[in-house]
């Protein structure tokens, strides 16, 4: 359960992202609107001054859920922002992607024979030799 000073870190970190909140007031629903590209959060009020007020209220509720793993994973992947990013998530830094490897399926004593350390530096000379 995410607390309330982690969430308000990374409320503070998606209003950095977002910057200015400047409503724009929008004809077909007679409504003052905001949301970001980076968040998939929206407000809209009577008022630019309400949801001024009130759109971080509604971003906080959703950095609330995304760190307690509450949304669905196409909302979180519609979501560019970081404000709300769990700490610890992806790969640590500075370390690199291993390299490319893809799954085959080999007669039982072979594969038993490839799980040997010192298979693989044997197989790649045979397959340099090969090249010759």
């Amino acid at each position: 359960m995410a607390t309330k000073k982690e969430i308000e870190k990374h409320l503070k970190i998606a209003l950095e992202e977002i910057g200015e909140i400047k409503p724009w007031f929008d004809e077909d629903v007679n409504t003052w609107i905001f949301e970001h590209k980076a968040y998939p959060v929206e407000y809209g009020g009577e008022t630019k001054k309400e949801v001024i007020e009130n759109y971080p209220k509604y971003l906080r509720e959703f950095i609330r859920h995304r760190l307690n793993d509450r949304l669905h994973p196409v909302m979180e992947k519609v979501t560019k922002g970081r404000g709300g990013k769990r700490d610890g998530a992806g790969r640590p830094k500075g370390t690199k992607k291993a390299p490319p490897t893809k799954v085959i399926r080999l007669p039982k004593d072979v594969a038993e024979w490839m799980e040997k350390p010192s298979a693989i530096p044997k197989v790649r000379q045979l397959i340099a030799k090969s090249r010759h």
